[in-house]
């Protein structure tokens, strides 16, 4: 038994070891997409399915697709602060919220994206291109759960305004940043026990509010399969 035990840990130690590490290259001259993302806007705001929820009582945002700070290295969102959701995502949003609340008073969700546009979502696939992590973006030509309204991609703060630790940062590529990747990485040390129970903290709330947790990514939820999504809801068209 210890020697399966072992060999277990060194086989796992061995995949975390060589590993393909991503690492986007910044771009030369980071680029501002004001123009687009106004355009989005226009649409976004005169379409009765979105939701806004930038002012919502009981929401943090660290919206890094409005800063430089992202894996594009591009300012996609030209330093906007708005976000929004399809309605029934905002609904599902809701009753995470208060869930949350009821469970762990003065706990906030962090918003890190929502409704994103498609000439966002093709700088994310250009990134990752003809790489062997092309498969961790969708094309903007059957789209993203994002592209719809109908993904969010979120965390937890604690009363203090700190990010619960869930061991990746967002965004990561790492094969530890999801669910799939957990039981090895706790195994190697990767990642501690405290990390995942926050994840799963952060999954149970979620998917009581009716989402579906993303395997490879801690932080993504859809409020429906991809594929109801895509056969039923219309995409952003920007």
């Amino acid at each position: 038994m210890a020697f399966r035990v072992l060999f277990l840990w060194s086989a796992i130690s061995f995949i975390f070891a060589n590993e393909v590490v991503f690492e986007p290259k910044s771009p030369a001259k980071p680029l501002r997409f004001c123009k687009a993302f106004q355009l989005f806007l226009d649409h976004t705001q005169l379409d009765s399915n979105y939701v806004e929820i930038t002012h919502w009582k009981g929401l943090r945002f660290d919206l890094r697709y409005a800063s430089f700070n992202n894996v594009t290295g591009h300012d996609l969102y030209c330093g906007s602060s708005r976000v929004f959701l399809h309605r029934e995502a905002a609904h599902k949003l809701k009753k995470a919220m208060n869930l949350l609340e009821k469970e762990k008073p003065g706990h906030s969700f962090l918003i890190f994206d929502a409704l994103r546009p498609l000439y966002a979502q093709e700088e994310l696939k250009k990134l990752v291109r003809g790489t062997p992590f092309s498969h961790f973006v969708s094309n903007p030509g059957s789209g993203s759960v994002h592209n719809f309204g109908l993904a969010v991609d979120l965390s937890i703060v604690d009363p203090l305004g700190n990010p619960l630790d869930m061991g990746t940062d967002f965004d990561s590529f790492e094969a530890s940043a999801g669910k799939s990747g957990e039981a090895a990485a706790l195994l190697s040390g990767k990642l501690q026990e405290i990390q995942v129970e926050n994840r799963e903290l952060l999954r149970s709330l979620m998917i009581r509010a009716g989402f579906i947790p993303l395997p490879s990514e801690w932080w993504h939820f859809n409020a429906y399969p991809s594929k109801v999504v895509r056969e039923n809801y219309k995409k952003v068209p920007l």
